[in-house]
């Protein structure tokens, strides 16, 4: 019986130190890197993809998290 009461004891320790430590180590949301649509319009021209040239929106677009519109591949 002693034994079985250590035992339990043991994994209840563990238990609660395991999501104490884990409590502490949460990461906060990541940081954007291009917050602005401004800042990504001056990347992809910095990038040489100007207004009208195949891929500029496409660009624009990724650069601030969203996914590039398209075709699909149809297959």
């Amino acid at each position: 019986m002693r034994i079985l009461a250590l035992a339990v004891t043991g994994i209840l320790a563990i238990a609660v130190s395991t999501s104490a430590f884990a409590a502490t180590k949460k990461k906060s949301a990541p940081a954007r890197s291009v917050a602005t649509y401004e800042a990504c319009e001056t990347k992809a021209l910095g990038l040489g993809l100007p207004h009208g040239q195949a891929g500029h929106n496409e660009y624009v677009r990724e650069c601030m998290g969203q996914r590039p519109r398209g075709r699909t591949s149809g297959f």
